[in-house]
């Protein structure tokens, strides 16, 4: 699996799972904004016989749809999870110019946990998956995931492998 261009990977380290939100949530929105984009051209006689104002009402009312539809896109194609082989990074597009990165390493993980809610979540089958994490560090809280059972059970297998490895680690250190 390959990771986002906008999400550097460290030396040797290799991508399981990258997850995006659902977009059944945000259907209405991206209906909506297909909708305020058609519109024009349902008043585009009476817009044109007012002449230049008319002309430049219909481009501004046309731009500012695909405006608001390519910052709909971009923000549901750049908020993403990402499962690695050593950490998790939760990359959230919030504007256009405004994204918050969280990562943390699987020895930091003290719980995973998934919620599903409401019939929608039920019957599409995605939920909220809740990272908790170690002393006051803020916990990684990723809405609108496919499949939140499958993607808690490989943090728990990860955080489990990972728990282990350190722990043989820490006993051939105090060996030798």
């Amino acid at each position: 699996m390959q990771a986002p261009k906008f999400l550097e990977l460290k030396a040797r380290e290799e991508v399981l799972e990258v997850v995006h939100g659902v977009l059944t949530p945000r259907l209405p929105k991206f209906f909506l904004l297909v909708i305020w984009l058609v519109a024009p051209f349902f008043f585009l006689f009476p817009l044109w016989r007012q002449g230049t104002i008319g002309i430049v009402i219909f481009f501004l009312w046309l731009l500012s749809g695909f405006f608001l539809l390519f910052r709909q896109y971009l923000m549901w194609s750049r908020t993403v999870f990402v499962v690695t082989d050593g950490r998790v990074v939760d990359h959230e597009q919030k504007g256009l110019f405004h994204r918050v990165v969280t990562e943390a390493r699987y020895e930091q993980i003290d719980e995973v946990s998934y919620h599903v809610k409401g019939i929608v979540p039920t019957l599409f089958r995605y939920g909220l998956v809740r990272l908790e994490l170690h002393g006051a560090s803020a916990d990684i809280v990723v809405p609108r995931v496919a499949r939140p059972a499958h993607i808690t059970d490989l943090l728990n297998d990860l955080r489990t492998a990972s728990h282990t490895t350190s722990l043989a680690s820490d006993v051939a250190h105090t060996l030798s």
